[in-house]
């Protein structure tokens, strides 16, 4: 049975990147992607993306592959929410590999979120981003996915006693780490003052706790040990060691108390799956949409205990230089928000130890782990040298 790897990574540039539509950033993400594995365009026999959240799109993997001028066995697009969305591409793609259904996948998304939105628009557009169900939330106040996520950090704070400063200390460590990624879209240091006194968006969250608003694509390009051998490609490969999901519910109505949300079943079944712990783990890149989804994260994880992720980030064990530090590229908080497609961009670079000044010495098992809605659906994938 071949054992499928990721040879090839591609990531555009991001921020501001006007006069190029979602299509053709997904598309310079595979061209980077294809050319970084050392492989031709026409080698891709499978396509796999998600819509963006900026425009809507129909059958968008057909649109990719035409574009790309591509007649792949397999164009699907695949929705499950945020990060989740991502790692049920790769997902996929080594099913496909595995299954002799396809000799080379690519796993692509990217758009231009943040300069097609209409002059004097401020965060996502509206149109693209609803969820279903705002008929029942709207009418109470809630809106968007702001004001969602500011009710699960709020009720975090009120059962774990955890403070803005620990908050802080999250948008604080996702600096440092922009700071050292040339192609990150904020690249100066945030200072606790600054944090503190950052505007209320949806108390308690403020600016600095959202992730930014980007242009910008990434990808990646799954196929076989043996194929990736037998035509010498030009990367050292990367092994995908274990994968878990879990859902737990749509409408916020519904949103589960903060020590029920489905980020830790998710890890145990990747840590089942690639016969692995938390120990074994150098470093994690976490979704985070908002501060409070890195705390929920390293919980999910198994690296402190549930509640305890405030005290953690504030004595800076997700910094680099820690046992285990997270999002090693800033995240979406300072790099850019790109779905966590870049998320798992920067898991195959740190383990290829082509992370340059924020690499992760001897990092050999890393973990991408995110949700989709708020906090709704759940994936962990384990990522090990090959």
């Amino acid at each position: 049975m071949p054992e499928p790897v990721i040879v090839g990574i591609g990531e555009t540039r991001v921020g501001e990147l006007p006069g190029s539509t979602s299509v053709e950033l997904q598309a310079e993400a595979v061209r980077l992607a294809v050319q970084d594995a050392g492989l031709e365009k026409g080698d891709l026999d499978g396509l796999l993306t998600c819509p963006p959240y900026s425009t809507a799109h129909s059958m968008l993997g057909l649109q990719v592959s035409e574009y790309l001028g591509l007649r792949p066995r397999v164009a699907a697009t695949i929705d499950v929410g945020g990060t989740p969305s991502i790692l049920t591409m790769l997902e996929t793609a080594v099913s496909l590999v595995r299954d002799h259904r396809c000799t080379a996948v690519v796993c692509v998304f990217g758009e231009n979120q943040r300069t097609s939105r209409p002059r004097g628009v401020r965060g996502t557009v509206r149109a693209a981003t609803v969820r279903g169900g705002e008929a029942w939330e709207e009418p109470f106040g809630v809106s968007g996915m702001a004001i969602a996520y500011a009710l699960l950090m709020r009720r975090y704070m009120y059962r774990y006693g955890a403070t803005r400063e620990q908050f802080g200390a999250v948008a604080i460590a996702a600096r440092k780490h922009a700071l050292l990624n040339p192609n990150a879209q904020l690249r100066a240091p945030l200072s606790m003052d600054e944090y503190l006194a950052s505007p209320m968006v949806a108390s308690p969250i403020c600016r600095r706790d959202c992730s930014l608003v980007s242009d910008g694509a990434g990808a990646v390009v799954v196929t076989s040990r043996a194929y990736a051998t037998g035509r010498a490609l030009a990367r050292r490969a990367v092994a995908v060691l274990g994968h878990g999901s879990r859902v737990s519910h749509r409408s916020i109505n519904q949103l589960p108390d903060v020590d029920e949300l489905p980020l830790a079943s998710a890890a145990a079944e990747a840590y089942a799956r690639a016969g692995l712990s938390a120990r074994d783990l150098h470093f994690a890149q976490i979704h985070d949409a908002f501060t409070i989804s890195t705390l929920l994260g390293v919980e999910g994880l198994g690296l402190c205990a549930v509640g305890e992720g405030g005290r953690y980030a504030a004595e800076g064990l997700i910094e680099l230089g820690s046992p285990v530090p997270i999002n090693t590229h800033g995240g979406h908080l300072a790099q850019a928000h790109i779905g966590g497609m870049l998320h798992v961009v920067e898991t195959v670079r740190q383990l290829r130890g082509e992370a340059g000044a924020r690499q992760v010495p001897g990092a050999r098992v890393g973990a991408v782990l995110g949700n989709g809605g708020v906090e709704s659906a759940a994936s962990c994938t384990l990522l090990g040298e090959a």
